[in-house]
């Protein structure tokens, strides 16, 4: 577990959280999509460690997850200077690059959980990726601090390639 969830883990699922309350106004709804994405990744990882996955096979949702994330970074850097149209055509983007990468996570992962935990990767992704969501996230001032966290880790992942 603490090799899933470090440090670095920690403090993003703890900005996910802030974002997801000060945008929904609901804490349950942040609650539930942190141990969602918990639940899932443990799975994930007991599957890799028991040889009923290979890891390498995650990389396909790599690619447009790294998508996503380099779209969102120039989201967040231009969102002063853009306009309103061109922001929203990213962030449209970056939800049918986040879709894509829902999709193999869960082709991957379906045959080996229920479908509890299915509606788990469902529920998450749904919220998420949501360019509405993020539109929103992207224009509230008042969770900055926590947006910025999110921006840097995506930064930061985005610098390493694993292929």
């Amino acid at each position: 577990m603490k090799t899933i969830v470090n440090e670095e883990t920690t403090t993003v699922l703890n900005a996910i959280k802030v974002i997801i309350k000060a945008q929904s106004g609901n804490g349950k709804t942040a609650e539930d999509i942190e141990k969602n994405i918990i639940a899932v990744a443990v799975k994930a990882f007991i599957l890799i460690e028991d040889n009923k996955l290979i890891a390498d096979d995650f990389l396909m949702a790599d690619i447009p997850l790294r998508e996503s994330f380099e779209l969102m970074i120039k989201v967040f850097n231009g969102r002063g200077r853009a306009l309103d149209e061109k922001i929203t055509t990213a962030l449209l983007k970056v939800e049918e690059y986040l879709k894509k990468s829902e999709e193999v996570i869960t082709n991957l992962l379906a045959p080996h959980l229920s479908s509890k935990n299915m509606l788990k990767i469902s529920e998450t992704f749904s919220l998420l990726s949501n360019e509405k969501f993020l539109n929103e996230v992207f224009r509230n001032q008042s969770i900055e601090p926590e947006l910025e966290k999110l921006i840097d880790a995506m930064e930061y992942y985005t610098q390493f390639h694993y292929h």
